[in-house]
């Protein structure tokens, strides 16, 4: 084999550098395109793109099908409804009357109870990297263990369950579907709603059977959470005042907690 010239030495070095390929690999490639850097460095990159569009596609038809083993004659085209879903995730192991089957609702961004969409399945999928149900299985249950630890997770989760539990086309979901929601959302093994003192879903849930009796909106559904956070941190209510900026279903329960607990005024000022 003949010596390689300074300039072809310099290409290599160059090319090498752009690609990352080893020594041997660089030269069979300049060689092949007769030492032209720009024409070698656009064969390689071509090539990485054709090999990931390649991947990306054979991802996509993976999921593809195994969104169409769950989905039954009777449902439109793209959609899974009901039975189909409710197979899917007793097949990745969920189980309906716990909090986990929220996670997976999360990532296919289901847009209604009871229904899935082909692109939110295959879109949520394919940017975990989850193209089978066994992938699908283990991602699902790690999610579901950090779901007590991980706010960012459980928020992202919370806030999708409100969608996923509205009928198509209202904006507010029934009171008695949110209580069931948030009983699952609020107690293990997700974070549950306790502290030290109190046990706050129970108040929660007592308080909304006992005093209201409107639909919950998604104000509504979204400050529960954020007021959920401030009394895991705070179970004197000391973030509260008459004066904030809370909905008003939430000074309503204040003033509830408050006398369930035996709260007086002159025990949260010596407090």
């Amino acid at each position: 084999m003949a010596p390689l010239t300074s300039g072809q030495k310099s290409t290599l070095r160059q090319y090498m550098e752009f690609t990352g390929q080893s020594e041997k690999q660089a030269t069979k490639a300049l060689k092949a395109t007769g030492w032209k850097l720009e024409l070698a460095a656009n064969s390689y990159f071509a090539d990485g793109k054709s090999a990931s569009s390649s991947k990306d596609k054979e991802e996509k038809e993976k999921l593809a099908q195994l969104f169409e083993n769950y989905r039954e004659s009777t449902d439109e085209e793209g959609q899974i409804n009901v039975n189909g879903l409710v197979k899917y995730f007793e097949d990745i192991g969920l189980d309906l009357e716990s909090v986990g089957f929220l996670v997976p609702v999360e990532i296919i961004q289901a847009p209604a109870m009871g229904t899935s969409t082909k692109d939110g399945f295959i879109d949520g999928w394919k940017a975990i990297g989850a193209d089978n149900l066994s992938k699908q299985k283990v991602h699902v249950a790690g999610q579901i263990k950090k779901l007590s630890t991980d706010t960012d997770l459980l928020k992202r989760v919370y806030r999708h369950a409100f969608i996923f539990a509205k009928e198509k086309d209202q904006k507010a979901i029934p009171l008695e579907t949110a209580i069931v929601f948030w009983g699952l959302l609020f107690n293990e093994p997700s974070k549950p709603w306790i502290t030290s003192s109190t046990n706050w879903i129970d108040l929660w849930i007592g308080f909304l059977k006992a005093k209201w009796t409107k639909s919950v909106n998604k104000d509504m559904w979204n400050q529960t959470f954020e007021f959920f956070l401030k009394t895991l941190q705070d179970e004197t209510l000391s973030f509260w005042s008459e004066d904030g900026a809370w909905p008003g279903v939430i000074d309503d329960f204040v003033a509830y907690a408050k006398e369930k607990r035996g709260d007086t005024t002159e025990s949260m000022e010596t407090d």
